[in-house]
């Protein structure tokens, strides 16, 4: 079975194997709200996207406990010699988990500080030969330039998108 590529479809053209939802999400209490801007994921890629939520839940109170106990404990002179409670105590540190879907395509959580929980999908493929050909065939040869620069490094090209947060429904089940 195939998989849809973002990357190829808005490189070469070309329609997606897979529409791109936002289906509901739910595990207990806890609820998926999809971001408003996000595209989405492949419809192929729920299920394992499902698993990914499932399969961290239970550790989500762990790691909450885990930057509490590193943020409530950070004082000025602690911090001073703790690289780590300096990051996690300043905002600029998460904690991040990862889930390939396949070879190019990535699930991640990023879990900051304040418990926010939030889910990205990033792609990832290597401009080859065959990708390069396709593209030649779509733009014109000033567009060419930068897709010639693109081949000549053997560049992976990269695209990452937010899809949304993981909640907790604290009065209970919708």
């Amino acid at each position: 079975m195939e998989s849809s590529s973002f990357i190829r479809e808005l490189l070469c053209g070309g329609g997606a194997l897979y529409q791109l939802v936002k289906p509901e999400i739910m595990f207990g209490n806890y609820f998926f709200l999809w971001d408003e801007k996000s595209l989405g994921l492949y419809s192929n890629e729920i299920v394992k996207f499902k698993n990914f939520i499932k399969n961290v839940i239970p550790y989500l109170e762990t790691l909450m406990k885990i930057i509490d106990n590193y943020y409530s404990s950070s004082s000025s002179s602690s911090l001073k010699n703790d690289t780590v409670k300096k990051m996690i105590y300043d905002k600029k540190g998460q904690f991040s988990l990862t889930d390939k879907y396949n070879s190019y395509i990535t699930f991640i959580l990023n879990i900051d500080n304040d418990g926010s929980t939030t889910f990205f999908r990033e792609e990832r493929i290597l401009i080859n030969d065959e990708i390069y050909n396709k593209m030649e065939n779509q733009y014109n040869s000033k567009d060419m330039i930068l897709l010639d620069k693109l081949k000549d490094l053997d560049n992976i090209v990269s695209v990452k998108w937010k899809l949304g947060d993981l909640l907790f429904n604290r009065s209970g089940h919708k």
